[in-house]
């Protein structure tokens, strides 16, 4: 039963490492983290997805052209074993396999506990800037540009054909 994993554990705004514990909802990590000046580098549009679920599934956010997947957002990640071990995963230590290996393994490899991600600075505000295109060609010309702009954050929504918005922050 790992339901009491749901602690944000510490935010250091100077290194800008955030470590928590694996069921911590993005909601609470979020709130933790603006506490402190920062937000998690990638963040859901859902706020009750987990930050182990991020991390062991797979997900693209706003801000992900700038910062990646959430996975490639964690520094360390201790993970627990089908054979009751829990081990610390690096990019650098002998338990590297299985920290690339996470993604996209929705537990099947392990179980993640704890974690240690990447944070940035937040701003005072968002702007949010609304662009509708009625044409697919341009629609995706214009991603592309805003990806290579000064947004922080990008998303795309399609409602049909001949209505597609780009969402800029």
């Amino acid at each position: 039963d790992v339901t009491d994993f749901q602690h944000v554990l510490s935010v250091n705004a100077e290194t800008q490492e955030i470590e928590t514990e694996g069921m911590v909802t993005y909601e609470s990590l979020t709130d933790a983290c603006l506490a402190h000046g920062l937000m998690p580098a990638v963040v859901p549009q859902l706020k009750s997805i987990t930050i182990g679920g991020a991390v062991g599934g797979i997900g693209i956010e706003a801000s992900s052209f700038r910062y990646g997947l959430p996975h490639e957002t964690v520094v360390e990640m201790d993970v627990a074993l089908s054979n009751g071990n829990i081990i610390c995963c690096t990019p650098t230590n002998e338990h590297k396999d299985l920290f690339f290996g996470m993604a996209n393994s929705y537990g099947t490899l392990g179980y993640i506990l704890r974690l240690k991600i990447k944070g940035i600075p937040i701003k005072p505000f968002v702007r949010l800037t609304y662009v509708k295109f009625d044409n697919a060609g341009n629609f995706f010309l214009n991603i592309s540009e805003a990806c290579n702009s000064s947004c922080d954050f990008v998303d795309g929504v399609v409602f049909d054909s001949g209505q597609y918005y780009l969402v800029l922050g």
